[in-house]
């Protein structure tokens, strides 16, 4: 029997319309993408759609693991390795039975291996794959127990190996050999594979060790949140730094000034860069490592957070063929995974794109990245400024940080270019002012500039533990949201459980203020109006702000009330 396309099962299914899919089937100029990934890339249907019409495709029952808890003792009836190499995950087990969630149940092969590991047969299912390896996350962890590992390594340790000053003016003395000698032993090895492993599978973005006094504090950023992960002895505190400064490539014998690094790393759940940056302090070197996720590289814009209004009048503005759009908002607050989404939205083999970054997070096939290097002498602007040599099509300046920049920014937008930015401003109307103060005439910001977009990020409720609750009255008064609800929507938070890490949040989405500048509001900008005004008539003219964006997603249960204000300070 044939199997029905994909293209119908969709529109069967209510997922597209006919009218939609013919659309996007005579517009497809590579054969290559299947069509399911060309309908999630353009946001007209979810992965879990994808995934659930070709379960219906090959007639294989499709499982929902995102609200689906997995006993452990039966996700580890496959081993870890092999778990991660089929991208599958047990789910249920019955006498002679196991059914397995893979991200690809046609492969034979894979089903042989685990019938032959577990004596039991198999029942393929389909699911999300993403959903499939945060289930191996869930069930296996990081692997190896840091406390463990921690015990030994003391136990390693010998006394006087490791002198530790008393006085905070003075500092371990030992030799580089020594040094060296401590750092490749196998426990300080494994305690920080370990630590690193820990980080990953916690989702942490950020790994803060801190010397204190009579510990070494490890502190994880999860969802933009500080929590505090564990404490090493201090005993350990040069060898486990100089340890992670070797992996970076620095000097581990040079610990009065501060030092970066950079580690590409392949760990059981991808592959991963991390970012070393060492800080001096009164107790020792403060180590802060970034962890960048290459997956996140490639994050449609459709998954960001955008409503799907604005996600419309996004695509159309990053499609223009020149001008300037600029992305606002505080330190981490996701203005970089916008833009990179952007420019991974718009590559085609018939634009040349061209960044310069600092540093280049993420790696992007087709796009000619470069780090500005100051002892080089290449900043953002003597990059900019070379780069527009280049016969560029769309150029993207990390972030614009002083006059030159803008200014070269600017005539590149009004020189049939598209150029993205960064800027530090608190909205988007600010942003026109923030630039007028670093000295560009307001002519040229108007002429120059299509659109700025403020953004912030919120944590999501955990679909897992997500019960509805009433919240404070003067809160929802402050938000201007009603007090009791209509049986449309509830007002939703988590309780707290093992998947995340009992905080009641798992993850974070972004909120969105998007003005376009209209011809009214050019005019105002070369008329030197206040940002105020701006942002009044933009409001006039159908913006919505922070926090009405953030409002929106109150009423669709994906954020709590109480997380909006804090991220919004209202």
């Amino acid at each position: 029997m044939r199997h029905r396309m994909l293209g119908d099962i969709l529109v069967d299914e209510g997922l597209i319309t006919r009218e939609k899919l013919d659309e996007v089937l005579g517009s497809r100029t590579d054969a290559s993408e299947p069509l399911g990934q060309v309908l999630v890339r353009m946001g007209l249907i979810s992965e879990k759609d994808k995934v659930r019409a070709i379960g219906i495709q090959h007639g294989i029952p499709f499982i929902d693991l995102a609200n689906r808890e997995i006993e452990s003792a039966v996700g580890r009836l496959i081993p870890h390795m092999l778990a991660l190499r089929f991208k599958a995950i047990p789910i249920e087990k019955d006498t002679t039975v196991l059914s397995v969630a893979m991200a690809n149940p046609l492969d034979v092969t894979a089903i042989d291996e685990m019938r032959l590991t577990t004596g039991l047969n198999i029942e393929p299912m389909i699911a999300v794959e993403d959903d499939i390896m945060e289930a191996i996350f869930q069930c296996f962890g990081a692997g190896d127990d840091v406390t463990e590992i921690i015990g030994e390594a003391i136990k390693d340790v010998e006394i006087g190996e490791i002198q530790v000053a008393e006085d905070e003016e003075k500092e371990a003395e030992f030799s580089l050999t020594e040094l060296k000698e401590m750092v490749e032993g196998a426990p300080v090895v494994r305690l920080v594979n370990a630590l690193i492993g820990k980080a990953i599978a916690a989702r942490a973005s950020d790994i803060h060790i801190e010397p204190e006094a009579g510990r070494v504090r490890v502190r994880f950023r999860v969802d933009g949140m500080l929590t505090e992960a564990m404490s090493i002895p201090k005993d350990l505190q040069y060898s486990v730094i100089s340890r992670i400064k070797v992996m970076g490539n620095m000097d581990i014998a040079e610990r009065r000034a501060p030092q970066d690094g950079r580690i590409t790393l392949i760990a059981h759940q991808g592959q991963f860069d991390f970012r070393i940056s060492t800080y001096p302090a009164v107790y020792g070197e403060n180590v802060v490592i970034r962890i960048l996720d290459k997956n996140n590289a490639r994050i449609g814009l459709n998954k960001l957070g955008f409503q799907e209004d604005i996600l419309q009048q996004f695509e159309s503005l990053i499609h223009r063929p020149y001008g300037m759009i600029l992305v606002c908002g505080p330190t981490g607050s996701g203005k970089t995974t916008t833009l990179y989404s952007a420019l991974n939205a718009i590559n085609s083999v018939e634009r040349h794109i061209i960044t310069i970054e600092d540093p280049v997070e993420y790696q992007l096939p087709g796009i000619v990245q470069a780090n500005v290097n100051k002892r080089a002498g290449v900043t953002f602007a003597s990059g900019l400024r070379t780069i527009v040599r280049q016969d560029p099509d769309v150029v993207m300046v990390g972030e614009i940080r002083d006059t030159e920049t803008a200014e070269i920014a600017v005539e590149a937008a009004l020189t049939g270019h598209l150029v993205f930015s960064t800027i530090h401003s608190n909205d988007s109307a600010g942003t026109i002012s923030r630039l007028i103060d670093m000295g560009i005439e307001p002519f040229l910001v108007a002429s120059s500039l299509i659109a700025v977009v403020s953004q912030r990020l919120v944590r999501i409720v955990c679909p897992r533990c997500k019960v509805p609750y009433t919240p404070q009255e003067d809160v929802l008064k402050r938000l201007k949201l009603p007090i009791q609800t209509d049986g449309s929507f509830t007002y939703n938070k988590g309780t707290g459980c093992e998947s995340c890490s009992r905080s009641g949040y798992k993850s974070r989405i972004g909120i969105y203020e998007l003005m376009e500048l209209s011809d009214k509001l050019r005019e105002m900008i070369m008329a030197k109006e206040s940002s105020a005004e701006i942002k009044r008539q933009a409001r006039a003219e159908g913006m919505r702000t922070l926090q009405e964006d953030a409002v929106q997603k109150i009423l669709q249960g994906l954020t709590t009330i109480e997380e909006v204000v804090r991220v919004t300070h209202q």
